[in-house]
């Protein structure tokens, strides 16, 4: 049994199938009687394998016509049809299946479109705060349904489209992100996910061009490794032009992320005066932070008011004194908040 009949069985298909399906494809079109010559299967057996063979997607049988003609799927439907087994398969084993919190970073090399799309897929429905991305248009397009599922729920999502494509293919693009932004050259593919998972890939992987050497890394649980993956994905969005952004949650607004509570402030201090309270990370002395906006300087909208491409510092006056305030990981502000709530004063 050659290479590719006996990968073809790992797929569920016997040899003896494998072997008929391989003989019909290099015919593209048989007899039952080729088949039979070339596979060393007898006559009758070979029609029991092409109608199994039919069943699953990989040929056709014309028994209109005399002989009977057993024609060849192309591969990549066959594949497809393969994928479909798979999907169905992964379903029924996720009904099965009991999760446990997993205590360690999870790190996955995928080599496979489908499964770093569902991958992808996956992590958008269960982020519940923020998503950063950096993507080709055709792949935001792809992703379009659980990014707006996402919104929908309330995450922040900001989103750098890439390759020269035109933004506006993305139907809506407000409906699928909070704010986007595009940038002409090529992109690979950065994704973090709630600052604790994270996706890089060769972008030719999701396009479908299947490039020797193509991989994707997700990485699950490592907030270290995503903290890293979005301050390297703010540089490449500070290179970009804003295309849309989308309306800010009405006020006030409770508890929102860091990042989103920004993006809230910026929008509507253009207005009215705000009052904020942080909610910061515990062992800084205080549970929470009450004061007025003084200034913000932040990197997700313009105009960006940022000294360097990572920062996102809200400075407020609170009795008299200005404190400024950073997110996660805060290393030049004077406290770290992990939420904000936004009220007009």
């Amino acid at each position: 049994m050659d290479s590719t009949a006996e990968r073809l069985t790992q797929f569920g298909l016997s040899e003896t199938e494998a072997r008929t399906y391989l003989a019909v494809l290099e015919r593209g079109t048989a007899t039952v009687a080729t088949v039979s010559e070339a596979t060393d299967i007898s006559t009758g057996y070979v029609y029991d394998l092409v109608e199994c063979l039919e069943d699953r997607g990989f040929v056709v049988v014309d028994d209109h016509r005399t002989p009977t003609q057993i024609r060849a799927i192309d591969p990549e439907s066959a594949i497809e049809s393969m994928t479909e087994e798979l999907t169905d398969l992964e379903s029924d084993l996720t009904d099965r299946y009991t999760d446990t919190e997993r205590d360690y970073p999870g790190i996955e090399l995928v080599r496979a479109r489908q499964t770093l799309y569902r991958r992808l897929e996956r992590l958008i429905d269960e982020a519940e705060d923020e998503i950063f991305m950096m993507l080709p248009v055709v792949v935001a397009e792809r992703l379009s349904d659980p990014l707006r599922r996402a919104r929908d729920r309330g995450v922040f999502i900001a989103l750098l489209l890439g390759d020269g494509e035109e933004t506006s293919t993305v139907e809506n693009a407000a409906e699928i992100a909070t704010v986007v932004r595009s940038w002409e050259p090529s992109v690979e593919t950065l994704v973090t996910v709630d600052d604790t998972s994270a996706v890089t890939s060769d972008s030719s992987l999701l396009r479908g061009e299947h490039r020797d050497g193509d991989y994707s890394l997700v990485l699950e649980q490592s907030p270290k490794t995503a903290g890293a993956i979005t301050s390297q994905w703010f540089n490449f969005w500070a290179a970009g032009d804003e295309v849309v952004s989308a309306n800010p949650p009405e006020l006030p607004a409770e508890n929102l992320p860091f990042r989103h509570g920004l993006f809230t402030i910026v929008k509507h201090a253009e207005e009215r005066d705000l009052l904020v309270t942080a909610h910061l990370f515990p062992g800084q002395g205080h549970q929470t932070l009450t004061g007025t906006v003084v200034s913000v300087n932040q990197s997700l909208l313009e105009p960006v008011t940022a000294d360097f491409p990572v920062q996102n510092t809200l400075t407020l006056d609170i009795d008299g004194e200005e404190v400024s305030i950073g997110g996660a990981g805060a290393f030049v502000e004077d406290y770290s908040a992990k939420t904000l709530s936004i009220r007009e004063q």
